[in-house]
């Protein structure tokens, strides 16, 4: 059977055995597509590729079904329908960028839905108000957005801070005033995630 770049299909054991094209399309888009026997030698493939760049894509092909990888999950070929988000392989060092997540090296995309949890009532009692994302995280990851830290400037995806649990996380407490003019008590618990280079807190990236 010949396949739609021109070349028969000639399903491998690995695909380091595969046949493999790359085809570069004019807007700009890449697909580098390689053929094996198994779905599951193709999706442990896939989850073991890093893809650092937006508008790239990693197909393997099967008898039975497609698979695909881009910067964000792991996909179904046929419809684009997520099978899974792989965890990112970490950098050999964290590495400053404006633009790329420091500790993976992943691009991290501008927010622009960005939310306050008090709607910024400036009769809340809160001592600040904490900006956070208009999504859930799993929304957040697939959306490819994260962080830029105050001091140094450098990204952080949320990815990361997601497989990575409390790494690189404070916690503390905001407070408000005791009540009939007391000492100020602890309100909700605060978490600060910290920037993977300096360690000084981060805040959504938002331009």
């Amino acid at each position: 059977m010949v396949h739609a770049y021109g070349r028969m299909r000639l399903y491998a054991d690995s695909v380091d055995g595969s046949g493999t094209v790359v085809d570069k399309k004019d807007d700009g888009k890449v697909y580098e597509v390689s053929w094996v026997k198994s779905e599951a030698v193709a999706l442990d493939y896939l989850r073991g590729r890093d893809v650092r760049q937006e508008g790239y894509y990693v197909i393997v092909e099967t008898p039975f079904r497609n698979f695909g990888r881009d910067m964000i999950m792991i996909f179904d070929e046929a419809d684009g329908a997520p099978i899974e988000i792989p965890e990112r392989t970490p950098l050999p060092e964290p590495a400053a960028s404006p633009t790329h997540c420091a500790r993976c090296g992943y691009p991290v995309l501008p927010s622009t839905r960005v939310a306050f949890p008090c709607d910024g009532d400036p009769g809340c009692g809160h001592p600040w108000h904490t900006a956070d994302f208009a999504q859930r995280a799993d929304e957040v990851v697939r959306a490819g957005l994260g962080y830029r830290c105050v001091t140094c400037r450098s990204a952080a995806c949320r990815a990361c801070y997601e497989a990575t649990g409390d790494q690189n996380r404070s916690r503390t407490h905001g407070f408000v005033a005791g009540p009939d003019g007391g000492p100020p008590r602890p309100d909700v618990e605060i978490v600060h995630r910290l920037c993977w280079v300096c360690r000084g807190p981060v805040t959504i990236l938002d331009e």
